[in-house]
């Protein structure tokens, strides 16, 4: 009898015993769970300051390159990085801020007594300008110090190169594009004027350009803006941002312009306006030759001379600021012009 008891004791002690392995068993895992968690709580200080020491390592990088290159063109390219930085730096600001609002507006405050007409000090800049000169190859650089900063009007004739525009776009297609396509054909187009008075009213644009199509009207001229945010996707597949523009001047969201004529080069001798009045404009030829005429604005008028017979051949762009406005007379049986301004 007493040798089953001491036999059931040893059990219980055995059990005991098993329990008690099992309970350190559990504890030490959960007590490197702890720790796992302590020290993803409590990282090093590398990993707490990783971003701020990148940052203060690239800006002691950035320096050190500053004072090896510190040319004037290279402060420029500078700037632009820091630019496009504050860009990327502002996007997880959405949640707090919706700066999306005032995306469009020149300034983030109003100013209500800003005057918008040119001042008589600004025409000090197209005083000595006679005609308007033909670059090529031209960096952002030179752009922004010579012809932005002095409000120069130059013709660039490799700005549109790369352009399937200048390739794939005449007038014959690109009235079939508007009358056609499933996107184009059902989008308003904006401030839409030709020198038919017919077509100047509710469905006009489209009656011109089925009656072109169909052989029905040889002799026009007008002009429209691509303003729906879809048009503006599929024109914008056929041309680019002029490459010598900087980074940070930005394409006005107004839209584009397409300015269009067929029939006028014998008949037509009075120009032709063209409707941009943005703070700078850029006017391309992607069909036929146009004369372009550049007249002063407001107080410049009677500084500034008018500069004419200023010849575009297909793939030039002119460029101007707000000193001028522009017109344009057709030199061929079929002319397409598109334009756009930027701030």
């Amino acid at each position: 009898m007493s040798d089953k008891l001491n036999e059931i004791n040893k059990q219980f002690e055995d059990l005991i015993q098993l329990i008690d392995r099992e309970r350190t068993k559990e504890a030490l895992k959960k007590w490197q769970i702890f720790e796992i968690f302590l020290s993803r709580r409590h990282p090093s200080f590398f990993r707490r300051n990783k971003i701020a020491l990148i940052s203060i390592g690239l800006i002691f990088l950035s320096i050190c390159v500053f004072y090896l290159r510190s040319t004037e063109e290279f402060l420029y390219e500078i700037y632009f990085v820091c630019l496009a930085l504050i860009r990327i730096a502002i996007v997880p600001l959405l949640p707090i801020w919706d700066w999306t609002k005032i995306y469009t507006s020149q300034c983030l405050i109003g100013n209500p007594f800003v005057n918008n007409s040119i001042d008589l000090a600004e025409c000090n800049k197209c005083v000595n300008t006679s005609e308007v000169v033909r670059l090529s190859n031209i960096t952002f650089f030179n752009f922004t110090k010579q012809i932005y900063f002095n409000h120069l009007p130059v013709i660039i004739d490799d700005a549109t190169e790369s352009w399937p525009a200048v390739r794939q776009l005449n007038l014959d297609r690109l009235f079939q594009m508007f009358a056609e396509d499933p996107i184009l054909s059902q989008q308003d187009l904006c401030h839409f004027k030709s020198n038919i008075r017919q077509y100047n009213q509710i469905g006009g644009a489209d009656r011109l350009f089925d009656d072109f199509l169909q052989g029905k009207r040889r002799s026009f001229v007008a002009h429209w803006s691509n303003c729906q945010r879809e048009s503006l996707k599929i024109i914008r597949k056929f041309y680019s941002k002029p490459y010598f523009l900087p980074a940070s001047i930005g394409q006005t969201l107004l839209g584009n312009w397409f300015i269009v004529s067929a029939g006028m080069d014998k008949t037509s001798d009075r120009p032709h306006q063209i409707p941009l009045n943005s703070e700078w404009n850029w006017v391309a030829q992607i069909q036929g030759r146009s004369a372009i005429r550049l007249e002063p604005q407001d107080a410049c008028g009677k500084l500034c001379s008018t500069l004419s017979s200023i010849k575009l051949n297909t793939g030039d762009l002119i460029i101007y600021s707000r000193l001028f406005s522009a017109s344009y007379l057709p030199l061929s049986k079929k002319t397409i012009l598109l334009a756009q301004g930027f701030e």
